[in-house]
């Protein structure tokens, strides 16, 4: 692994000049917005400013530029579509993307497609665009250099290529870490929000039971706060992790069979789940788990609705549970097309997504974390068709080893 000080020494070596211009692009149809964001940042930087999407893209493509800080809802074309159609003629600068909405649409497809920086939600404070604006320079910086020395180094020894290699993950790790942070916290809010509706709906709940609503109404609403409930969870996991880098559980015994029920029942909410065969076959007298329920049948309804969406209306589904060498494993099973060879290797990777701009990328790299955390094993197995997950787990609390699932 190449440190700071090596890379020094090889920008010296070979003479790379530095590549930080200075220049930042401020996008907004709101000039006021323009002079706020103006006067944080004109005493550092170079700025530029433009009204429109079409503007920027002719301003970028004439004038010096390492960042570009656009709001997300402009007339003609939104900030994540500008910066998409400049990935493509600029690829080496940075975007950071502002918004006064929850949008989650909008941030999948700026993590996906733009491949934006950061996504930040209004009002923010002076200090928050400030170090945003540092850390996408700095990230900038260090891409332009890894990949200047790429091309000067580009006839050496297998070493330095390998070297090189070991660097350009490191920093698309950190990448990934900013990314997951950005994530986490507008996670939080998303979470905070959730809950306050929930109160409402709980309280609709409460009086449902009192009144002579049919039982059917009855149980699509308790589903549906169950659904929302693990959402809620899911947020919450994922804003613990980008903050801490682990993953908290509430250890206590859990019923392997539990699990399985308690996944199906949130998944029935999926609008494909009637669509499809889903079945379930749990062993009897399953061992119990020590381990986080509610985490687990996370990983569960994770693994679910990827086989839902995997395959067509018709297809089947299963879920089982079993006894294997001591340890519990559950197994989720379709008739589907299966993983294409060329994902296999990425499938738990953060924001490795297989769904184009329909997602983040980050279901099996969560569930991956949780199973772990709970020392066990998350992967694809071979099957004669469609897509087998299987997810081992400990038997009273011990430890998988090391072997092939």
């Amino acid at each position: 692994m190449l440190s700071e000080s090596e890379v020094t020494n090889l920008v010296e070596r070979f003479g790379v000049e530095p590549q930080r211009t200075g220049g930042v692009l401020l996008v907004d149809d709101e000039e006021m917005n323009l002079r706020v964001l103006r006067g944080f940042l004109e005493d550092s930087y170079t700025v530029h400013e433009a009204a429109s999407g079409a503007e920027a893209l002719r301003i970028a493509e004439q004038v010096p530029l390492d960042v570009v800080i656009a709001d997300q809802r402009m007339p003609g074309m939104t900030g994540v579509e500008m910066l998409t159609e400049l990935r493509g003629r600029r690829s080496d600068i940075a975007g950071i993307i502002l918004t006064a909405y929850a949008d989650m649409p909008s941030m999948e497809s700026a993590i996906n497609r733009a491949s934006v920086f950061r996504f930040m939600r209004k009002p923010f404070e002076p200090s928050e665009i400030v170090d945003a604006m540092e850390k996408a320079s700095a990230d900038v910086v260090q891409r332009r250099t890894i990949a200047k020395l790429v091309g000067l180094l580009a006839g050496r020894s297998e070493e330095l290529r390998a070297s090189l290699e070991e660097l350009k993950q490191q920093q698309q790790m950190l990448l990934h870490l900013e990314r997951l942070g950005t994530i986490g916290k507008l996670a939080a809010g998303v979470t905070h929000d959730l809950r306050n509706l929930m109160v409402a709906f709980r309280a609709a709940e409460w009086e449902m039971e009192k009144g002579s609503f049919s039982p059917a109404l009855r149980e699509i609403v308790t589903l549906g706060l169950a659904g929302a409930d693990n959402i809620v969870r899911t947020l919450a996991t994922l804003h613990e992790f980008s903050r801490t880098g682990r993953v908290e559980l509430d250890v206590k015994a859990v019923d392997p069979s539990v699990v399985v029920k308690d996944a199906l029942a949130i998944v029935k909410m999926d609008p494909t789940f009637k669509l499809h065969l889903v079945s379930s076959d749990v062993a009897p007298s399953l061992p119990s788990l020590q381990g986080d329920r509610q985490k687990l049948v996370q990983v569960l309804v994770n693994l679910v609705r990827n086989a839902l969406h995997a395959t067509k209306p018709g297809d089947k589904v299963n879920v089982t549970a079993a006894l294997r060498d001591g340890c519990v494993v559950f197994a989720v099973e379709d008739d589907g097309p299966g993983v294409a060879p060329e994902v296999r290797d990425r499938l738990f990777q953060p924001f490795a997504s297989t769904k184009g701009d329909q997602g983040f990328g980050l279901g099996l790299y969560m569930a991956q974390l949780i199973v772990l955390s709970h020392r066990g094993q998350i992967a694809l197995a071979d099957s004669a068709r469609g897509a087998r997950f299987e997810v081992v787990m400990p038997a009273g609390g011990g430890a998988v080893g090391a072997r092939a699932v």
